[in-house]
């Protein structure tokens, strides 16, 4: 279909690796919070002819990329306007129980979201089957498992060892739904999740700075492949991704566990103080959203304004 591409007046794309024809006025809109990477490469970042920035923890993050590439800012336009992917969530669209009752769980139970990363070394690859027995063996807590997309990517696609680590995670998840208080959702939407669920176990995906948008706990998997291996492939500063909250997907102001064995007590602490982190997730909150529960509304009017320009 790419030939159709030339057609186009503006190509919009939800990631920065997109390419669109140099003929069209391209737009990146962010799909995801800014986490593992301080820089991209270089030559995406040119794709674009304009970035649109979900808060100013993503402005700080590409203003810092601009000034290592030493791209004249005045070269590039980059416009504050918000998340559209969490709108709906932010608007309270969902209800808790209708969601929970749908999906067959008890909305009376505590829930937990599983979101992990898709990465080489993240937890789902390198804990994932332990940490789901782990939880289950709280049995009045409903436990939630919601994939990265492209966990899900086809045994036929040249990408499947890549994105999957060659492991076909819809049937590795089945064995669990024996469990009345599990649930694996391999819809593509996680927004209806974030609405239902109480805490988040996650490792480095920007799952988790949605989850503390809505001021809820996060406990955080430990990764030491992800940073010590697959970080290092990828040319990025283990360090600085671990411990930079403008990378770090907030692992400052949730609970990290380095022990598997120690999640359920870590959740269970968690759910039964879930403010204890709260102040620290506030002030994280302060960076993230622009335009609060209205990204959808002013992406489409900064489209539509810059159509016509």
């Amino acid at each position: 279909i790419s030939s159709w591409l030339c057609l186009a007046n503006i190509f919009l794309s939800a990631s920065v690796y997109g390419k669109g024809p140099k003929s069209a006025f391209r737009i990146n809109v962010s799909h995801n919070l800014p986490v593992k990477f301080e820089t991209y490469p270089k030559e995406n970042l040119l794709n674009y002819d304009v970035h649109f920035l979900t808060g100013p923890l993503q402005r700080d993050q590409y203003e810092n990329m601009y000034k290592k590439y030493r791209i004249d800012m005045n070269d590039v336009q980059m416009f504050n306007i918000g998340y559209p992917k969490l709108d709906d969530v932010l608007n309270n669209v969902y209800d808790r129980n209708t969601v929970l009752s749908e999906l067959g769980l008890n909305p009376n139970n505590k829930t937990v979201l599983y979101a992990p990363a898709w990465d080489p070394g993240a937890s789902l690859r390198s804990f994932g089957d332990q940490l789901i027995k782990e939880l289950l063996q709280m049995d009045e807590v409903n436990i939630i498992v919601k994939l990265h997309p492209v966990s899900y990517t086809p045994e036929s696609s040249p990408n499947f060892e890549f994105y999957t680590g060659g492991i076909n995670w819809k049937g590795r998840l089945e064995v669990y739904e024996k469990h009345k208080n599990f649930k694996h959702v391999a819809e593509f939407s996680l927004n209806p999740l974030l609405s239902a669920s109480d805490l988040m176990v996650s490792d480095i995906s920007s799952a988790a700075l949605e989850f503390i948008i809505l001021d809820k706990p996060v406990v955080y998997i430990d990764c030491p492949d992800f940073f010590k291996t697959t970080l290092k492939v990828w040319k990025q500063d283990p360090n600085l991704i671990k411990n930079d909250i403008r990378y770090n997907a907030g692992r400052n102001v949730g609970e990290v566990i380095d022990d598997i064995s120690k999640i359920k007590e870590t959740v269970f602490q968690q759910l039964e103080h879930p403010s204890l982190y709260s102040k620290k997730r506030q002030k994280v909150n302060k960076r993230l959203l622009y335009n609060i529960g209205m990204g959808s509304k002013i992406a489409a009017n900064k489209i539509v304004e810059l159509y016509h320009a």
